[in-house]
């Protein structure tokens, strides 16, 4: 046997990670045009193919599932996601999903609930600028994401300028800066620098079986409590909905006098719609009992969403409406920690 063949039989090629890349649209895949502005792109595979470092990190396949800016997204989007991904979680290392800013937080909170049990990782991810425009973050944010998809993180995140977020607790703080999100009430799961570096507290890749949970009541509203708000416009939200997600000052207080809204969330959770009341404070949680004007909330029937963010709170709500209508079970799985959404008793 020749020196060559002996150096061709040795040589071991390292097989890269599968990994599915998911696009919906969003400003990362968006195109200028010069009367709408921006606007989706009809290629976006072509933008996405022109970044060599991710066929270096991996092996791609790309699913154009939708192409909207996000503003435009609705919750059967989320379900269409969660069960595209679910079909075909065998076939990949890692799934990497793209979509726009402005309503990121609520899909990447809709695919951890309905998605759970991960043994493997989904990563969202979008941009501030369009990959092909200059100065974009897309790029970075896309190769970073990849690298995150590849790792031993075994559960939903989003991935946005340096920081690893979990699902459940990301929210858009910025329509300015490159670093839009931030991990509401908690520490980021990780970092990205010149390495990645991972907190403690995350999930690790496993062998166990993820558990596809598509139940999802569309029926929820969500609204904030502001000065001069008419109880009718709660009562007719209640009216026409079968969940209701108060956003509420401070602790989680709400109007008490005058044009109180306690009269109508009294007579809300009487006809069984669930009211609860979560905090319009960027970071906190709600205390009801600390004020009388949260505590007379409480007893009469408000559910404390307690270090939810509202969007996380919208999307569980939505997602325990899918399975009971009861109060009290209602009540039991809002205040559960399901997936690190919230501090259970705080």
């Amino acid at each position: 046997m020749t020196k060559a063949a002996n150096l061709t039989k040795s040589t071991n090629v390292v097989k890269k990670p599968k990994i599915l890349l998911l696009t919906t649209g969003g400003t990362i895949t968006m195109v200028k045009d010069s009367e709408k502005g921006l606007v989706p792109c009809s290629q976006a595979d072509s933008l996405i193919q022109r970044i060599p470092e991710i066929s270096q990190l991996a092996e791609m396949d790309l699913l154009p599932l939708a192409n909207i800016d996000s503003s435009n997204v609705l919750p059967s989007l989320w379900l269409d996601i969660s069960e595209a991904l679910y079909e075909r979680w065998d076939d990949y290392d890692g799934f990497v999903v793209t979509h726009g800013t402005d309503t990121l937080s609520y899909t990447s909170a809709a695919i951890s609930f309905l998605l759970q049990e991960l043994n493997k990782p989904i990563v969202i991810t979008g941009s501030q600028v369009p990959l092909e425009e200059i100065g974009s973050d897309g790029r970075a944010n896309l190769i970073n994401a990849f690298r995150v998809a590849i790792s031993d993180i075994a559960e939903t995140v989003v991935v946005f300028g340096s920081l690893i977020i979990r699902g459940t607790r990301a929210k858009k703080t910025s329509a300015f800066d490159l670093q839009a999100f931030t991990s509401a009430n908690v520490l980021p799961l990780g970092s990205i620098g010149l390495s990645i570096r991972y907190e403690s507290g995350k999930r690790c890749r496993s062998r166990r079986k993820p558990l596809f949970q598509p139940f999802l009541n569309e029926s929820v509203a969500m609204i904030s409590v502001f000065p001069g708000l008419k109880p009718e416009v709660l009562g007719f939200l209640a009216e026409k909905y079968s969940g209701i997600v108060l956003e509420g000052y401070g602790a989680g207080n709400i109007p008490t006098e005058g044009l109180s809204l306690v009269p109508v969330i009294q007579a809300s959770v009487e006809k069984g719609i669930p009211v609860v009341v979560c905090t319009q404070c960027l970071f906190g949680s709600t205390e009801m009992e600390l004020y009388q004007v949260g505590r007379v909330a409480l007893e009469a029937g408000a559910i404390p969403a307690m270090d939810m963010t509202p969007e996380t709170t919208f999307v569980k709500l939505m997602w325990v409406l899918g399975q009971t209508h009861d109060l009290k079970t209602v009540e039991s799985m809002m205040r559960k920690s399901f997936l690190g959404e919230l501090h259970e008793g705080g």
